[in-house]
């Protein structure tokens, strides 16, 4: 019942952050979806496509090299809090930022450097690379991995979610006026980007340093003058293979647009699409992600790792009720909307985006297993798992979309999916097996 959720100590505070995360990711996805519609009307399908190729080659070199420590603070700073270790929270802090500053420089810089070499061996247009340049510049103020994880950690999710609005708003902003208003084409749409994805990282770090001012437990001259040698090596590993999995995660999340660039810019710009849709779905479980790792790692600290684990099937089995009937629904609608506002090429391939929102319903149902994995500490396996998963992605990608174009990356999808997903349910229940009763 309603006044049973109210008084649960677990989904009180779950539903209360899913919520607030909610309203941004929520709000985010709307804005995108506006961002996408107005810059495919504005510099046509194969511009907007360009200009995918070129954001999706930097998001890639941000992953791969721009660690982001969120998760580590979670999990390290979720046990000092339980146990009221306040220096060490101040410890993980000032690591966690360490590591987000040198490593967005380091990523800027990669990105530069490699550009021109990536773009001959893909056989990219000089339009791609001037790209890339203009956008490289959103790592430099990606410095918000320990942003992210102590707004989460005190429960100030409302600051996230308010960049996420704030990031999507100025960069719909800045295509309408670059774009439509002075009618700067794709160097314009290049420009709206990265000023709306710097702003809202900004924003955050700005509130993450307001977070820290009030609270009276930890502060910005005792995060500073805190000495960190007997956690740096820990905290690092910890945060070296949780960026390791995501970087390992590349394949499955932004190479799907350089495999189908082989085939036109046109079909890319479909496909990146059907996958902002997709997102919208996903915005329906994201919050609990971003909810729920706090409460599992405080569980997993008092030794309620089976209590966890009874709560995720429960959230996976209502999850999925709900998602198959709003991906039937929003394939629908979105048909109706592609008819009035874009070209003929996106109703074509309606089949396509069907299989890929069930295939996303299915993996969404498991949301809550990927932040249990990093709550019991199975940060290796995680990064093996998922390196395994995105390899057996890559080979049937490439295979399937030579065959049957654009379906075949969402088949190889669904693959990666059923792998990783299994893969971690057997562990957590060998696990909790051999930890005995709780």
């Amino acid at each position: 019942t309603i006044q049973d959720i109210k008084t649960h100590p677990f989904f009180s505070r779950l539903l209360k952050n899913m919520a607030v995360a909610f309203i941004g990711e929520s709000g985010a996805a709307v804005l995108g979806l506006l961002t996408t519609i107005a810059a495919i009307k504005t510099i046509g399908n194969k511009s907007y496509g360009i200009l995918m190729v070129a954001y999706s080659y930097v998001l890639i070199i941000d992953t791969l090299v721009n660690f982001q420590s969120w998760q580590g603070l979670i999990s390290f700073g979720g046990k000092a809090l339980e146990e009221k270790n306040y220096m060490r929270l101040q410890q993980v802090i000032k690591i966690g930022c360490i590591i987000d500053f040198a490593t967005a420089v380091l990523g800027t810089l990669v990105s530069f450097m490699l550009a021109s070499f990536v773009g001959q061996v893909l056989n990219w247009n000089e339009d791609v690379i001037i790209g890339i340049y203009y956008l490289s510049f959103f790592i430099l103020f990606n410095f918000t991995g320990t942003s992210i994880g102590v707004i989460r950690l005190f429960d100030k999710f409302k600051y996230y979610s308010t960049s996420r609005i704030l990031g999507g708003a100025l960069k719909l902003i800045g295509v309408i006026i670059a774009c439509w208003f002075l009618d700067a084409g794709l160097k314009g749409a290049f420009i709206a980007y990265l000023i709306g994805d710097s702003l809202g990282f900004l924003y955050l770090f700005i509130m993450f340093v307001s977070v820290i001012i009030k609270d009276k437990r930890i502060s910005l001259k005792g995060i500073i003058e805190c000495s960190v040698k007997d956690i740096w090596k820990e905290f690092f590993s910890f945060t070296f293979w949780t960026s390791m999995t995501t970087s390992v995660d590349i394949p499955v999340q932004q190479c799907d647009v350089l495999i189908l660039s082989s085939i036109s810019y046109e079909v890319v710009a479909v496909y990146k699409v059907y996958k902002q849709i997709g997102q919208a779905l996903s915005k329906l479980t994201i919050p609990l992600n971003q909810a729920v790792l706090p409460q599992f790692s405080l569980m997993i600290a008092r030794g309620e790792a089976k209590k966890c684990y009874i709560y995720l099937r429960q959230l996976k089995n209502k999850t999925l009720k709900i998602l198959i009937p709003i991906a039937l629904a929003m394939t629908a609608v979105s048909l109706v909307g592609f008819w009035y506002t874009l070209d003929l090429i996106y109703i074509q391939y309606w089949y396509v985006l069907l299989l890929y929102l069930l295939a996303r319903s299915f993996a969404l149902s498991y949301t809550s297993i990927h932040p249990l994995f990093i709550a019991m500490r199975q940060v290796r396996k995680n990064f093996i798992y998922t390196l395994i998963a995105n390899m057996l992605y890559l080979v049937f990608a490439i295979l399937l979309v030579r065959q049957i174009g654009i379906l075949g990356s969402v088949i190889a999808m669904f693959i990666e999916y059923i792998v990783i997903i299994y893969l971690k349910k057997a562990t957590i229940e060998r696990l909790l097996v051999s930890a005995g009763p709780a």
